[in-house]
């Protein structure tokens, strides 16, 4: 019995010890290189939780993600490798100028010149070589910067440091580049007949690639516009754009006229225009073709909608072919027309196209206050663009104004072209019911009514300027006495009435004075000694030149 319990002794000691060697025997299967890699790399496999808390440094901005399988490694750029055993592994690691990448305790691989896709399937086959137990993450953390070379129609040729995840476009933004405002309209002008589409790029290795920025831009195909290496030289070619160009119109997103360059179809320009508008009629697109001569030598109606779509029928542009967009009439939109002043309701409101008309619109409106000034009214339409405004007062130059009439004509014209005004009597439509005063009304009108003054105001050479309470059926004179008469200095044989809606001056004795009203009296102007003076000599003159004439005429009859 005893020596039973002693056995059962024996095997549970040895059971324990058992147990006891398991972690050493599993830490000896995976061995970590040398006592320097493990001192080394220690602190990296083992981060603490405070700097696993650390908010991330932001990186670089970017216009996109970069594209692992277009992206190209070189010396400098940066990765990050995780390998993922127990516990993990984090390595921070650097392409060397030499193009290798040593990754501890698994080897030193070339790297440069691969793509990043295929730089990360090369060094995770290896690290899972020799951590067979575990996976691993291999990540471009720090991208590197490169040396360009850019030549041709640029503003400043010359070599420029940028990031490698920077495109071919960056390259030449820079060389276009200036802080100088003096050299702006050189600039622009580098930018009118520079290429777009037809840029070279030469690599290192030999190898060359035509950069289409208009196509990229449509496209964000990288192949049109690639990342940059160390070592590339742009060269950007001059464009005459009146002859290598082609163009499409109508109802395309963006028409106009286009570089051409060499393979460009028809759908290529389609898409360059970024497609069809909403109205276009895409099985209805004309084709046109020229001779060397510029005369006209095809014309071809064809389904771009196929073209686009299945690409059935796409075919080869031309240097000068066009593209011509029809589309589908559509005249619906947001036509308003407002409302201002002694309204029940003022604001903003929609109108029907040649339906709606001016009573429509009041009776929206909630109708006149009680206060409203009908007599003052306006119907004001803008029927100028403003963009064309200029152009409207040059033509409006064209009539030969005779040049004491050129100053009032040049007002008149600035104040058409900021208020024309539709001749409405707001009194006999809505109060005498005449309805030949209810004209349609159109987009952007704007109807203005005043709140009733029951004032006349006058103004100039009187007494004591000011309102005067309207008394129908008198005349400016009475209005003139109220406001304390003339003054010593009145030139009051030239009163005028100003008159309330159009501000138009008239002579009392043309026109009633009405309610809103403005009398202006001027004054005499004061002259100078030697006005006077001049005034008589010349008066002198002319008696003495007209005696001398009677004078010889008495003669001439003896």
């Amino acid at each position: 019995m005893v020596g039973k319990r002693m056995k059962f002794t024996r095997m549970a000691v040895a059971a324990l010890a058992f147990i006891a060697l398991i972690p050493v025997a599993f830490s000896q299967t995976n061995p970590s290189g040398s006592l320097l890699e493990r001192l080394g790399t220690r602190e990296k496999e083992s981060p603490s939780l405070e700097a696993l808390t650390q908010p991330a440094t932001p990186g670089p901005a970017l216009e996109s993600v970069i594209n692992p399988e277009n992206y190209v490694v070189g010396p400098s750029d940066g990765f990050g490798v995780s390998i993922w055993t127990d516990p993990p592994r984090t390595l921070r690691l650097t392409v060397t100028p030499e193009g290798t990448l040593i990754v501890p305790t698994v080897g030193e691989f070339t790297v440069a010149g691969m793509t990043l896709a295929d730089a990360r399937m090369k060094l995770g086959a290896e690290i899972r070589k020799r951590y067979k137990f575990g996976d691993a993450s291999i990540t471009l953390i720090v991208p590197r910067s490169v040396v360009v070379t850019v030549q041709g129609r640029v503003v400043k040729p010359g070599s420029y440091v940028l990031p490698a995840y920077a495109r071919v476009d960056k390259a030449i933004e820079e060389a276009n580049r200036t802080l100088d405002p003096l050299l702006a309209g050189e600039v622009q002008a580098v930018k009118n007949d520079m290429s777009t589409r037809r840029i070279i790029v030469r690599h290192n290795d030999g190898t060359q690639a035509r950069v289409d920025l208009k196509k990229f831009l449509v496209t964000k195909n990288d192949r049109w516009n690639p990342y940059l290496r160390e070592g590339d030289i742009i060269v950007v070619p001059v464009n005459d754009f009146s002859r290598n160009v082609f163009g499409i119109y109508g109802h395309v997103n963006v028409p106009g006229r286009y570089e051409y360059a060499t393979g460009d179809s028809v759908g290529d320009a389609l898409r360059i225009a970024f497609g069809f508008s909403p109205l276009a009629r895409k099985d209805s697109v004309e084709f046109i073709r020229q001779d060397l001569q510029g005369n006209v030598l095809m014309r071809r109606v064809l389904d771009c909608d196929a073209i686009l779509d299945r690409g059935q029928g796409d075919f080869p542009l031309q240097p000068g072919d066009r593209l011509v967009v029809p589309g589908f009439s559509d005249l619906r939109g947001d036509y308003t027309v407002s409302v201002r002043g002694m309204i029940n309701n003022p604001g903003v409101y929609p109108i029907t196209r040649n339906s709606t008309r001016l009573v429509d619109i009041i009776r929206s409106a909630g109708g006149f206050r009680s206060d409203a000034s009908l007599a003052s009214a306006e119907l004001i339409r803008n029927s100028i663009n403003p963009a064309e405004i200029e152009t409207e007062r040059l033509q409006s130059q064209r009539g030969g104004v005779p040049e004491e009439d050129s100053l009032y004509f040049h007002l008149e014209t600035a104040l058409r072209l900021r208020k024309e005004l539709v001749q409405v009597d707001f009194t006999a439509l809505f109060l005498q019911g005449d309805s030949t005063q209810n004209v349609f009304l159109q987009d952007n009108d704007l109807i203005v009514v005043p709140q009733i003054t029951k004032t006349i105001y006058v103004f100039g050479q009187v007494v004591n300027p000011g309102h005067i309470e309207f008394v129908p059926g008198q005349d400016v004179w009475y209005y003139i006495q109220r406001a304390g008469g003339v003054t010593d200095r009145a030139r009051d044989g030239d009163v005028k009435i100003v008159k309330a809606r159009t501000r138009q001056w008239i002579s009392p004795e043309d026109q009633e004075i009405t309610e809103g009203d403005y009398v202006w009296v001027p004054m005499e102007p004061e002259r100078p000694f030697g006005y006077v003076l001049n005034i008589v000599a010349q008066s002198a003159a002319v008696l003495s030149a007209a005696v001398s004439i009677a004078l010889l005429a008495i003669q001439i009859g003896k």
